[in-house]
């Protein structure tokens, strides 16, 4: 017996099958990442393809009987103009999205990742180009903690010493001076403050992502990217 599901979700990215349909990868709050047949979205008139092709919050209908989930029909819940208008907000939103798109895996119902994307979208839509990085940085520490890969920043991830000085993205934290010179002599130097600027970071909801402290901290969370995620992510430069 064929069952409808009915949820909001986010555009993960797409594939082309066969002559005019399309395969989307939808993240979705009901049940996590599915991917779902479109009939006829490479189509000019196709009614099915604008809401797909552009940064949203959507509610989908999805047939899903015995063969690949259907979608059969599509709204724009939560509309984003001003990422479509800004090369810079399309960038940096692009590049949460993708991250999302690599660290999960299909139908793991986990509604908890869907509002931590749909709340780095919705602040994207509206932050100044000077909080972009903070915000960068906040939901990279946010979905490597949920995901599993909290970072040590407390205390040395190799000899549990009080007061670290440097931060080893390959070991996974923070890390005392003799460690760093002995087991990873490409960490990187770090200040008390950037240490809490680091815990600010993950801990803080997005929403209030323009109170986090003013920090570098690019270098550290992308290095944490290219460890746990094993795939590089540029992420662009913002001022």
């Amino acid at each position: 017996m064929a069952n409808y599901l009915k949820t909001k979700a986010i555009v993960l990215g797409y594939r082309d099958l066969a002559e005019h349909d399309r395969l989307y990868t939808l993240y979705t709050e009901a049940k996590g990442k599915m991917e779902v047949r479109v009939r006829g979205a490479r189509k000019i008139l196709s009614k099915l393809q604008p809401p797909l092709a552009s940064i949203a919050v959507v509610r989908v209908l999805i047939y899903e009987g015995r063969s690949r989930p259907l979608l059969i029909g599509i709204e724009t819940s939560e509309r984003l103009p001003q990422i479509a208008h800004a090369l810079w907000r399309r960038q940096v939103a692009a590049r949460f999205i993708r991250l999302v798109d690599l660290s999960t895996k299909p139908e793991i119902h986990d509604p908890e990742l869907f509002m931590l994307l749909r709340d780095a979208l919705l602040m994207m839509e509206r932050i100044e180009a000077n909080q972009a990085n903070a915000l960068r940085d906040a939901f990279i520490l946010q979905l490597l903690i949920h995901s599993g890969y909290r970072p040590e920043l407390d205390i040395c991830v190799n000899c549990r010493a009080d007061a670290p000085t440097a931060f080893s993205a390959a070991h996974g934290g923070a890390i005392c001076r003799t460690c760093a010179a002995r087991v990873d002599p490409a960490s990187m130097p770090i200040s008390a403050a950037d240490l809490d600027a680091l815990r600010a970071h993950a801990t803080v909801p997005l929403a209030v992502v323009s109170i986090l402290p003013a920090a570098d901290l690019g270098a550290i969370t992308q290095a944490l990217l290219r460890y746990r995620l094993e795939t590089p992510l540029w992420f662009p430069v913002v001022n």
